[in-house]
């Protein structure tokens, strides 16, 4: 379909949505980024008044423990002499304190009279000076440090200041946040005591390196500042309150903001999502006459009638009658996109089959079939009642669930992963279904054969079906003659099986020709839709030369293979048997002479050849490898002339071929060779080629080349044809292989856990062992299966 439409307004309405919408984010945005920056200034000074009040009381009780003379009961880690020893007196002239200590020049006792100096104004910015007077004059500094880096900060105090100074430290009790960045950390609160300016400007740098804050504490010993320390400390405590409160409340207002931001962003979402693939679809068209803009493109045959209404609705709203147009393109068409309606029910299906490839424009759709054959092909690999069961009851919480999902997509956004899953609601419904069908069949439910009808065997000791007690070693005998009503179990396997000593050898075979023959039906299947498609097309190059080979090499062996399985199932054995015996009398079945030591080649009265002639019944393993490996030798037939007939079937398939991988190149090679000079052009019909070549190239080199395109695309088609036949068919074993599993492991969780549990006679045992039977049970072949599986 063409549609054109006018430039100016196809773009008002989207360009003034967005620009609503655009200044309605930037107010958002603008609120969002003061209430984001006053809330990191708060933070920044409400931590900063933190930790300067750790450094009041810490300080506090540094200034009281040394002004009592007595020992503090905080962590004391100087005096440094005691660490690094006395120093001695440096060759500037600066004696080191504490060899004035030593020497009895004591600073505490000449202490006259102490007055308070400020460095610098402000919390964090240095410290304050206490200048004592008289014999000696001492300043300390308070700061806070983190803890782990107490030891480097020691030992660089004493280094830097060759020991002229004092410190002392406590530790903080709790993790406070940090000023800087942010984060709790444990800190320890020092003070350092020292004289000179040198010595100061020294501390600073080491304060600064290591991170270390340095607060104004005053000294509430000396006159007057007792009282002014308890005035700091109670201003102190009323600003962290009130910057509490502002914190509190500037959290709660981002807050709101953010719940109303996430409310509508769906919405917002939604609308850009919208007006971008408008803007997207626009960007296809391009430019016409008078300021028109034109596009082509496809739409579903169905819908056009609906998207004509939508034109006209849209242009009766805005008053832009005649704005644009919706026209259909004249033929020749390019090849349609493929689209299919799905529901719900196919959805998942059809998103399985995509990720495989999409059919062609008018293609038979693979999904319907997928549809059917998935879910019973998992049936086959896990076919047991109560794991079906299982399935499909979370098939069906799924679908009662989902409409509640629905409005919780609509309200808060989807998840693609629990989308995938409820997308699979159908699937998990027919999966558990053909699941419960197939164990129906395979008679096996949790491990545990069902009695559901009588059983065709008997032992001694049993009554009527599976019902008393049996010793070991017994054998059981039909209950009515082979092949009669009587000896066939109405429905799925004979609960017998579960319970004699070869069970795993019945099952093992009965699972393995089932899986073989449902892979080679599918298989074949899938080629007929090849066959279908190419009838539909009429493309009578594919049909008979790609086709046809195909159906022929898959009829001779695979499906050959399919039909052994089934002969060998409806053979009377028993009556073979008989046949390739010697009879009391010492005659055989067809009255020849014979004796016990003669072969059963020689007894056999079929004389079908081989080692056996037709009376015992084959191993079909051996005879499919020898089909390829022996061709013409059959040891154990089935039927006369078997030998001359398989390798009459392989020679068939191995001569489609040379068919499937020459015939079509061939014949589109010839059929471009007869054409006119004037209508020749490069072959195409397979490979897409390139549409930028030059006119100047010579016609006879893009013949050639496109026939080698065509010839390398057609060898590769059949290498992997025939490699995927093989490979395929050995991939279906895996639905016996994992069956067999499924039931011998759930077999080994009964007998181990439940079996034991029971014969232990104790409720309580029991009680506990079902609960782990049960969750090893799901968790192990429920769930893990599952994902094995998909």
């Amino acid at each position: 379909m063409e549609t054109t439409t006018s430039k100016t307004t196809a773009s008002r309405s989207s360009a003034l949505l967005l620009d609503t919408l655009e200044a309605e984010l930037e107010e958002y945005e603008t609120q969002l980024l003061e209430l984001n920056t006053y809330s990191n200034e708060l933070t920044h000074k409400y931590n900063e008044k933190v930790e300067f009040q750790e450094c009041l009381e810490k300080g506090r009780k540094f200034l009281a423990a040394e002004a009592d003379g007595a020992s503090s009961k905080l962590d004391t880690v100087n005096p440094l002499s005691s660490a690094y020893g006395a120093p001695a007196i440096s060759e500037d002239g600066m004696q080191p304190l504490l060899a004035d200590a030593s020497r009895g020049h004591s600073g505490a006792s000449s202490v006259v009279h102490r007055t308070l100096v400020p460095s610098c104004s402000g919390l964090a910015s240095g410290g304050f000076k206490h200048v004592i007077e008289g014999e000696m004059k001492f300043s300390s500094t308070v700061g806070i440090l983190k803890a782990d880096e107490k030891s480097r900060f020691e030992r660089m105090l004493f280094r830097s200041t060759r020991g002229n100074c004092f410190a002392r430290f406590a530790e903080v009790e709790r993790p406070i946040a940090d000023a800087a960045t942010g984060r709790p950390e444990f800190k320890i609160v020092f003070i350092v005591f020292f004289k000179s300016e040198v010595i100061s400007a020294i501390i600073n740098k080491i304060c600064d390196a290591f991170g270390a804050r340095q607060y104004p504490v005053p000294d509430h010993l000396t006159l007057g500042n007792a009282s002014q320390l308890g005035l700091i400390v109670r201003e102190t405590t009323s600003e962290l309150a009130d910057a509490r409160e502002v914190l509190l409340k500037n959290r709660e207002l981002r807050l709101a903001l953010c719940s109303r931001l996430a409310r509508r962003y769906s919405e917002w979402k939604a609308v850009v999502l919208r007006e971008k693939a408008i803007y997207h679809v626009l960007n296809l068209f391009r430019a016409d006459v008078s300021g028109m803009l034109r596009g082509e493109g496809w739409i579903v045959a169905s819908a056009e009638v609906d998207a004509r209404t939508l034109i006209s609705q849209t242009h009766a709203a805005m008053d832009l009658a005649g704005a644009s147009m919706l026209s259909q393109v004249p033929l020749p068409w390019p090849v349609p996109p493929t689209s299919f309606d799905v529901n719900e029910f196919t959805y998942a299906f059809q998103e399985f089959v995509d990720t495989y490839g999409v059919p062609r424009y008018k293609e038979i759709n693979p999904a319907l079939f997928t549809a059917v054959t998935f879910p019973f092909l998992f049936g086959m690999m896990y076919g047991d009642i109560g794991h079906g069961a299982c399935i499909l009851l979370g098939g069906i919480y799924l679908l009662i669930t989902h409409p509640a999902y629905r409005r919780c997509v609509s309200s808060a956004g989807e998840n693609e992963m629990l989308g995938g899953v409820y997308a699979s609601r159908y699937m998990l419904i027919t999966m558990g279904l053909c699941a419960i069908y197939v164990g129906f069949v395979y008679n096996d439910c949790f491990s545990l054969a069902l009695a559901l009808f009588d059983s065709g065997y008997l032992w001694e000791g049993s009554k009527g079906s599976v019902a008393g007690s049996v010793d070991g070693g017994a054998e059981a005998n039909l209950s009515a003659p082979y092949g009669s009503t009587g000896s066939i179990y109405p429905f799925g396997v004979d609960p017998a099986w579960h319970i004699s000593s070869n069970e795993l050898l019945f099952f093992n075979s009965m699972k393995m020709k089932t899986a073989v023959i449902f892979g080679v039906v599918q298989m074949t299947g899938g080629i007929f839709l090849k066959g279908l498609n190419a009838l539909y097309f009429g493309d009578r190059a594919v049909f008979w030369l790609e086709f046809m080979p195909m159906i022929i090499f898959d009829f001779c062996l695979f499906v050959y293979m399919a039909v052994l399985i089934f002969t060998k199932w409806a053979i009377n054995w028993d009556r073979r048997q008989l046949m390739g015996s010697c009879g009391i009398d010492g005659l055989t079945f067809d009255q020849r002479p014979c004796s016990d030591g003669d072969s059963l080649k020689h007894k056999c009265a079929l004389n079908f050849g081989g080692e056996t002639g037709g009376c015992a019944p084959p191993n079909l393993i051996n005879q499919l490898i020898n089909i390829a490996l022996n061709p013409g030798v059959v040891d154990e037939p089935m039927y006369s002339g078997q030998g001359s007939a398989q390798s009459a079937l392989l020679a068939i398939a191995f001569l489609s071929v040379p068919v499937l991988l020459l015939g079509k190149p061939v014949y589109i090679y010839f059929q471009h060779a007869s054409q006119p000079a004037s209508a020749s052009q490069p072959i195409s019909t397979q490979i897409e080629m390139d549409q930028d070549s030059t006119s100047s190239e010579d016609p006879k080199s893009k013949e050639v080349h496109s026939f080698s395109e065509v010839l390398i695309h057609q060898c590769i088609e059949t290498i992997e044809f025939v490699l995927g036949m093989v490979s395929n068919t050995a991939s279906y074993l895996r639905l016996w292989a994992l069956s067999l599993a499924h039931t011998e492991l759930a077999q080994v969780f009964w007998e181990k856990i439940m079996r034991t549990a029971i014969n232990a006679n104790s409720i309580f045992f029991v009680f506990v062992a079902y609960s782990t039977f049960a969750v090893r049970y799901f968790g192990v072949l429920v769930l893990q299966c599952k994902l094995a599986c998909v």
